[in-house]
């Protein structure tokens, strides 16, 4: 996989499971029913406004830093390099990464509600497979950049506790 690559996926994986954490947890924590179509429906939200999120960032900053350089390179004329090649360059980047940004928020998202809904309501299975993901998330991601992979898995287990405990008082799907 490209290196490229890691950002828009981590950041859609992530995504994709706190958010839907956040919307269902309510509904996961107090053993209610999830249909099949709900689980569908969040992950669609979920990948949607991630989708729009990561367009406009990425592009934001592909086009900050086109600029930047081309201040830099060329300070009498700053505005040939920004409108060439290389602007249309930043916007197939950033599509790019939508794109797998997007899928990866929808696959996150599936993981707590899919298996929520595919186990008949086992709260403790869907919340263990939901925390194993995180965890392991956080171990690749500190092994791929040589971080302190006990620091990453705890920040990661936290953060997802911290976000269902915090969906369950929120209550957006009950």
């Amino acid at each position: 996989m490209r290196i490229d690559y890691v950002f828009p996926l981590t950041l859609g994986f992530t995504d994709g499971i706190i958010t839907a954490l956040m919307i269902a947890s309510n509904l996961l924590l107090s053993g209610m029913h999830l249909s099949y179509i709900l689980a569908l429906r969040i992950s669609v939200g979920s990948a949607s406004v991630g989708a729009f999120s990561y367009f406009i960032a990425s592009f934001a900053s592909n086009r900050a830093k086109l600029v930047r350089i081309s201040k830099q390179i060329n300070p009498s004329a700053p505005w040939k390099m920004v409108k060439g090649s290389l602007s249309n360059r930043a916007l197939v980047d950033a599509f790019a990464g939508t794109v797998i940004s997007a899928s990866s928020s929808f696959a996150g998202s599936l993981v707590p509600l899919g298996i929520y809904t595919w186990s008949r309501s086992n709260v403790v299975l869907s919340i263990s497979v939901t925390q194993a993901s995180l965890v392991l998330l956080g171990l690749s991601l500190a092994r791929s950049f040589r971080g302190k992979s006990f620091i990453w898995m705890t920040g990661m287990f936290s953060f997802g506790l911290a976000v269902m405990i915090i969906g369950f008082y929120v209550r957006i799907v009950s």
